[in-house]
């Protein structure tokens, strides 16, 4: 009896697939009542979009007809997460974000996800100008569910109700912004690091030089060294202090690399959190869930305590001269809300971990790959800086132009990120359809950003194209290349990672000199497969 309900089962299987996935056939659904044969009757198939339209041909058009894949009854698109269904590749969004606009075009579709908004992704630049033109006094983006929750719920008597600008929403949000911008989005305020940040990148040049064997060769936990220079640098932003993080033979159970391991599991449990068919983890403690606690757990308690020392450093040494002050010292003294400054210092050594060593690394691999522009760095370096070991000022940061496009090349070419969101808080219209309130926007732009539509040579790595009054400048729409996204919502870190990211004049040879084992391997996908 056994034997043949399986069977049947699989013949159902068998034929319920295609038209799954094709989504393009309804159900008879009074059929299943009990006793009566299963039948699948087919209907007549949707209308092709061509139809839908042809009744008002100029727009715009309901939300019901952008193109996307079509949901059936009961299980909407949910069924696509399915194994043996699962025709849209989420595990890498890059790869999701060309299926989708290969099948359907510029703007798709992806509803049927209770109790998940529905996704709308646009690949039109122009949309995305609109979108965020649209974002209003308190811009709502996706939020992370799973690190609100952990703040909110599992950890609230650290939190106190305050998520950060990181998970914050709506006036709570705009309280948090208004205060971390006058500190983070000051040019002043992060230059005035110049010069320890420099401190910094030349010890993590001597540690190379000690990786080094006799064939100029380091290891292949190099990209772990970058990680270490990332907290190293973003701790001397944060907390004006040094962590010791380029310390020889850092044990693999020291404080500061099991918060670089920390951060790394976090970020890979987080999206499978954010982007499972579940939200099962809300109900129940998975084990996806209890990995992703685990480690915030520990980032937060070594983090939460390098902080207090800060906090405990500066009552010790009190100053009124902001210049001389630290930047969690400038929350404290500007948030009546101690709470608040230290999770800002949290999600500056957070996100500032991987966001940093990511830029850096690919950065160099671009470098190590084009011989003509390393060259080119150089020798603007040369002549910005005639003695190796002169200090960087402001003024030289400012000149640096052609180091500052190939950060922007970089960033391009492999951005951090697979692009930016927001979620609509009133009709828009985009590409002629009207939008409803409370949709979740996905804007691809690292996808986008490496088509030929926009850029000459997109897949080469070409930093001319951003210098003005270079014969290779190109004018393309400002929306199409947004690695540290835009507007109110715009990462607060950016201008620190660009700092950290200038290199002085003998460190460009001396990193570069240095080869991993093997070719180097320029890949084009974005570090994490999250949204800003």
């Amino acid at each position: 009896m056994q034997a043949a309900i399986n069977s049947r089962a699989a013949c159902v299987v068998r034929c319920l697939r295609p038209i799954l996935l094709q989504g393009r056939t309804n159900f008879d659904c009074s059929m299943l009542r009990r006793g009566a044969s299963v039948r699948l009757i087919a209907l007549r198939p949707f209308a092709s979009q061509a139809q839908e339209k042809a009744a008002d041909s100029n727009g715009p058009w309901p939300y019901s007809q952008v193109p996307g894949p079509k949901a059936i009854p009961v299980l909407g698109n949910k069924f696509r997460f399915f194994p043996g269904f699962a025709k849209y590749d989420f595990t890498n969004l890059i790869t999701l974000h060309k299926q989708l606009r290969d099948e359907f075009g510029e703007i798709v579709k992806f509803g049927g996800l209770e109790p998940r908004r529905d996704l709308l992704f646009i690949y039109k630049p122009e949309d995305m100008e609109t979108m965020f033109r649209n974002d209003g006094p308190w811009p709502e983006r996706p939020s992370f569910k799973a690190l609100q929750y952990y703040r909110d719920v599992t950890k609230k008597d650290v939190f106190q109700g305050l998520s950060g600008v990181l998970v914050d929403q709506g006036p709570t949000w705009q309280e948090a912004r208004s205060q971390v911008n006058p500190v983070m989005m000051k040019t002043q305020t992060v230059q005035m690091y110049a010069g320890k940040i420099g401190d910094v990148a030349e010890d993590f040049v001597n540690m190379i030089a000690d990786m080094r064997d006799e064939k100029n060769e380091v290891t292949d936990t190099f990209k772990n060294e970058i990680h270490k220079w990332a907290l190293e640098s973003i701790a001397l932003v944060a907390l004006d202090t040094r962590l010791g993080c380029l310390r020889n033979n850092l044990p693999d159970d020291s404080e500061p690399q099991r918060m670089i391991d920390s951060v790394h599991q976090m970020l890979q449990c987080l999206h499978s959190l954010e982007m499972g068919n579940t939200t099962l983890w809300t109900f129940v403690s998975t084990p996806t869930w209890r990995k992703f606690a685990s480690t915030l757990d520990y980032f937060t308690a070594v983090a939460l305590k390098y902080v207090n020392e800060a906090i405990e450093r500066s009552k010790k040494i009190p100053t009124e001269d902001e210049n001389k002050m630290s930047v969690l010292e400038r929350f404290l003294k500007r948030d009546p809300n101690p709470t608040r400054a230290v999770i800002m210092a949290l999600d500056m050594l957070m996100a500032g971990v991987d966001t940093t060593s990511h830029a850096l690394t690919n950065l160099l691999l671009h470098l190590s790959a084009n011989q003509e522009k390393q060259e080119k760095l150089y020798e603007e370096l040369k002549r910005l800086l005639p003695d190796p070991s002169t200090p960087i000022t402001n003024e030289m940061l400012d000149e640096m132009k052609y180091m500052r496009a190939c950060i922007k090349e970089s960033a391009r070419l492999m951005p951090v990120i697979t692009g930016n969101a927001r979620t609509t808080q009133k009709e828009v219209v985009l590409s002629n359809y009207v939008i409803p309130k409370n949709v979740d926007v996905i804007m691809p732009n690292a996808l986008i950003s490496r088509m030929e539509k926009y850029y000459k040579e997109p897949d080469q790595f070409i930093p001319e194209r951003w210098i003005r009054g270079s014969d290779q400048k190109e004018s393309v729409n400002p929306f199409v290349t947004l690695p540290f996204g835009h507007g109110a919502r715009k990462c607060v870190d950016d201008k620190a990672i660009q700092m950290e990211l200038q290199l002085r004049r003998n460190e460009v040879p001396n990193i570069l000199g240095a080869r991993t084992h093997g070719p180097a391997q320029v890949s084009s996908h974005p570090a994490y497969q999250l949204t800003l």
